[in-house]
């Protein structure tokens, strides 16, 4: 009979090495080993270098641009004309005001001769005191206007002044707004300068939970990574008091001695170090990555057991820093949870870690 070796064919077929499925393989994870010495509670954050003297110039006029030769990069010294406006109507205005000026200086001249004629004739009972009383209020007219003249031209002056745009200090233009022959507005945008006299700052904003454990005056520490990660000293000048956006506050630090080759619009890597008082040793620094939320500000992380099996701990976050959290829970220096990923894993579920033991091929 041919069914036994049949069916003995058939079931070592469907049990061939081919069709067999290794489910027991562990996944692999990315993870991140919490450092030995948790002593280190420096916050890191991102900034931007920016020269401590810098503005944004505009004409206190509106009108067409008829001059703005420098571009960025360009340099120039103080009082140094950057753009001009075309001032032929502020002429005209200012010429029309002195005008006016001087005639109502001679009216004012008039009525002073007028009011001292009456009142030498009122003494001698020649004039009578209606007569002495408009002049006196003619002269008050007079006054008036004269003084009314005179602060039109002083305004028509000022606005003819105002056609021309000069260097407040020696510098470097750092943006251009605007083009020969556009016809701009009262204080609107022409140029933006910076100046390297006074040095360079890095601004950076911290959380509501750090800003009341840092220092004006403490000394911090920056990096800049366009100059090879070069770190230097840093002193914080300034503390905000209000938030910019999502309850982050400004922090200004001083470069007291910059390299040559610092230049605003740098980014900048900013190392802050709270107070003595704000440190906190119970808590750890974790990727932010790490945290998976439960709900009602309760989160938790999957720790890597000795066996490669992931434990559930639930932790208290303490601080969110850049991609950085500080926790607190049932973690330990030198222990191992699932930096990323830790969503598509659970608890039980047997791991191995990335970069360690053979490669496999999916």
């Amino acid at each position: 009979m041919l069914f036994g070796p049949l069916a003995l064919a058939l079931t070592l077929t469907a049990c061939s090495p081919e069709d067999t499925t290794d489910t027991a393989v562990p996944r692999v994870v990315d993870s991140y080993r919490i450092p030995d010495s948790n002593g280190d509670s420096a916050i890191h954050l991102a900034g931007r270098v920016e020269a401590v003297e810098h503005t944004t110039l505009s004409f206190g006029v509106s009108g067409k641009l008829e001059q703005l030769e420098l571009d960025v990069g360009d340099t120039f010294q103080a009082g140094d004309v950057l753009a001009r406006l075309d001032d032929a109507r502020y002429r005209l205005v200012a010429r029309q005001r002195r005008a006016e000026a001087k005639e109502a200086e001679a009216s004012l001249t008039e009525s002073r001769q007028d009011f001292r004629r009456q009142s030498r004739l009122a003494e001698r009972n020649y004039a009578s005191d209606t007569r002495l009383d408009s002049a006196r209020a003619a002269l008050d007219t007079a006054e008036s206007r004269h003084e009314s003249a005179l602060a039109a031209l002083q305004i028509a002056e000022r606005d003819l002044e105002q056609t021309t745009l000069e260097a407040p200090f020696e510098g470097t233009v750092s943006a251009r707004r605007a083009e020969p022959a556009e016809r701009v507005s009262a204080n609107q945008a022409i140029v933006d300068v910076i100046s390297d006299r006074d040095g360079f700052e890095v601004t950076t904003s911290v959380p509501e939970t750090l800003i009341g454990h840092l220092e004006a005056g403490s000394t911090q520490r920056v990096s800049l990574p366009a100059l090879g990660g070069t770190t230097l000293p840093a002193r914080l000048t300034h503390l905000g008091t209000q938030p910019r956006s999502s309850n982050d506050y400004p922090v200004i630090l001083a470069l007291d001695d910059p390299p040559p080759s610092v230049r605003a619009g740098m980014t900048a890597e900013v190392r802050l170090t709270p107070t003595t008082e704000a440190a906190d040793t119970d808590s750890l620094s974790i990727p932010l990555t790490a945290l998976i939320h439960d709900g009602d500000h309760s989160a938790h992380v999957l720790r890597i057991a000795d066996d490669g099996k992931l434990v559930r701990v639930a932790v208290e976050v303490v601080e969110l820093n850049g991609e950085q959290a500080r926790v607190r829970g049932d973690l330990a220096p030198g222990q191992r949870i699932v930096a990323r990923g830790a969503e598509f894993v659970e608890p039980g579920q047997v791991v191995s870690l990335l970069g360690q033991g053979p490669e496999r091929y999916n």
